[in-house]
């Protein structure tokens, strides 16, 4: 692979996609690049920008939906980009670290939620007790001009499950956490999450939360969509925001049944519900 020969890291042409995402669904990327350092990672983007390629970063797989086609471009996975350092006053993580490796270290109340650091905040990640924007001190950014830079997180522009740097399109290199005022027990963070479906391939929640009305969930469920399939593609029996894969689910089946969840809470809610995962197009 010409583009990326004198790159640290692993080069992977045609990969299926699908592979390498907790819904098991996605077809063969153009090519899937496992950079090794972070000055490998922002130069596979540069030149892919440079080239006119279409390129993803990929994280753990989680929150995400491939085409059944797959991705005809680079997907760059941060996978190997795991370095934690502990500061003083808090740590210093690169993209590609799992969130489940700051719980120890004290961040609880981000227990149990898939995915890595640079993800979870692109997308202001969390759970009852706590947002990953909350403990954000700066955000190492890849500008649009190619140039790392330092963002502080009065600038990242968090919001519910959003931020500035998601909506700019802004590559998350590293992030700057600070440590966290009170203790949260991971143990209770999890419990509060057990009635999530795990024994099958989801992408976990599908529907952001509307504002002013109850959680999308419960709005799933009282509209009698649980249980509901199309083709492999299932609402999730134990938690309506999730749709699983029964085992050979396309993404054509999962948009289709996002579609009749839609409509079917507009009608009987008048609740218009925001997708929380993300879709890439071909």
């Amino acid at each position: 692979m010409r583009l990326l020969r004198d790159l640290p890291g692993e080069v992977r042409p045609g990969e299926e996609l699908s592979r390498h995402t907790t819904f098991r669904i996605g077809g063969p990327a153009w090519c899937l690049f496992f950079p090794t350092t972070v000055e490998s990672f922002v130069e596979a983007i540069s030149r892919a920008r440079r080239e006119g390629i279409p390129w993803y970063i990929l994280g753990r797989g989680s929150n995400v939906l491939f085409p059944d086609t797959g991705f005809p471009g680079l997907v760059i996975s941060t996978k190997s980009l795991v370095r934690i350092e502990a500061t003083g006053d808090g740590v210093v993580a690169e993209a590609g670290a799992p969130l489940a490796a700051l719980v120890p270290l004290g961040y609880g109340a981000l227990a149990g939620i898939p995915g890595t650091v640079g993800g979870a905040v692109a997308m202001n990640a969390g759970t009852r007790q706590g947002e990953v924007g909350e403990y954000v001190v700066a955000v190492g950014v890849l500008g649009r001009d190619g140039v790392p830079r330092r963002i502080p997180a009065s600038a990242c522009g968090f919001a519910y499950r959003s931020s500035r740097l998601k909506r700019l399109g802004l590559p998350v290199l590293w992030v700057e956490l600070s440590r966290p005022e009170s203790d949260v027990d991971p143990a209770q963070v999890i419990r509060a999450r057990y009635s999530q479906p795990v024994e099958l391939p989801s992408a976990g929640c599908v529907f952001r939360n509307p504002p002013d009305a109850p959680p999308a969930g419960w709005l799933i469920e009282r509209a009698g969509l649980k249980g509901k399939r199309i083709g492999d593609a299932l609402v999730s029996p134990r938690h309506a925001n999730f749709i699983c894969n029964l085992g050979r689910a396309k993404a054509a089946e999962v948009l289709a049944l996002m579609d009749l969840v839609r409509e079917r809470v507009r009608r009987v809610f008048g609740v218009f519900l925001e997708p929380e995962l993300e879709i890439v197009w071909a």
